[in-house]
């Protein structure tokens, strides 16, 4: 298994930081990409799309605060997003302080994505974003617009969303998904789910795993309701974003992104035949549409 190449220091947690391909010199630049995990991943989670992205980039991701050879620490106030963003731009510092890196992220990194380009310090280190994630003021507008119009079509939808993302939900609550983790409910859990939803990902758990999971249990009670009950409208980021929307995925289907074009000026989106685990399920196909989209930046300014 790849051990980390090394470690960057924030806020007194120590972030395990993995990279493939070639780092940029001044004689031999090249882009960095920062890939983001979610939950309850690792860096590790990204290997196949790292390395089907190294010979064009130089590739990084990093244990999230919490996870992996990063710092054990727990605690709601720990993963708070102004944290989390902090670690992200101490990650891009160490590894690409003189230029912008281009971004990507999956579930919660995905979701902690839109933040990060929502401010001003976001679009100075961030040169693109590609998120398999709504923000969660997206989702809080779907569900709101369908509130406020309960026809039978939308209450359907409402209701369908909120069914999607009850797991995420359950995660907020005290006690019982320290309960479901320490009992290996949860891992197995997962194991199903990514069975019937994405047959094509090999299911791999981690040694602490359920501990992890335990620890990032504090990302949903600081973030999800907070964000999606009441949410607020950001200006349009002058990032680049591309979503690219899976077809199957089982918590985030395509629907709930159609707020998601109004968070950039310069926005895209493509479908990829997958679930909410494409990096493991197509991880050639991932990586084609993030090189294109880079590509396509480059191209035209």
């Amino acid at each position: 298994m790849k051990i980390a190449d090394f470690f960057v220091k924030s806020s007194n947690v120590d972030i395990a930081v993995y990279t493939w391909g070639q780092k940029p010199t001044a004689e031999h630049p090249r882009p960095v990409v920062v890939l983001a995990h979610g939950f309850p991943d690792r860096a590790i989670f990204w290997e196949k799309v790292a390395q089907a992205l190294q010979d064009a980039f130089f590739v990084v991701a990093y244990d999230m605060r919490g996870c992996g050879a990063s710092t054990p620490i727990r605690g709601t106030r720990h993963y708070r997003y102004d944290v989390l963003l902090k670690d992200l731009y101490t990650v891009i510092d160490a590894v690409s302080p003189e230029q912008p890196v281009h971004l990507v992220g999956h579930d919660w990194g995905g979701l902690y994505g839109w933040a990060a380009i929502a401010e001003p310090e976001g679009v100075r280190r961030i040169a693109s974003f590609v998120t398999q994630s709504p923000s969660l003021e997206q989702i809080g507008f779907y569900l709101q617009r369908r509130m406020l119009r309960p026809t039978p079509r939308n209450l359907l939808q409402l209701f369908g969303q909120l069914i999607r993302n009850s797991l995420m939900i359950s995660f907020t609550l005290p006690l019982l998904p320290e309960l479901i983790f320490r009992t290996g409910l949860g891992t197995a859990l997962f194991r199903v789910v990514m069975k019937r939803y994405e047959p094509l990902a090999v299911f791999q758990k981690n040694e602490g795993m359920e501990e992890d999971a335990i620890r990032y249990l504090g990302i949903y009670r600081a973030n999800l309701l907070q964000r999606t009950l009441l949410p607020k409208r950001q200006p349009p980021s002058q990032v680049p974003v591309h979503v690219l929307m899976s077809k199957n995925d089982p918590f985030l289907p395509p629907a709930v992104f159609e707020d998601s074009a109004n968070g950039a000026n310069r926005y895209s989106e493509s479908l990829i035949d997958a679930a909410h685990w494409a990096p493991l399920s197509q991880p050639q196909a991932f990586a084609h549409a993030v090189t294109s989209f880079i590509s396509n930046i480059k191209n035209n300014g």
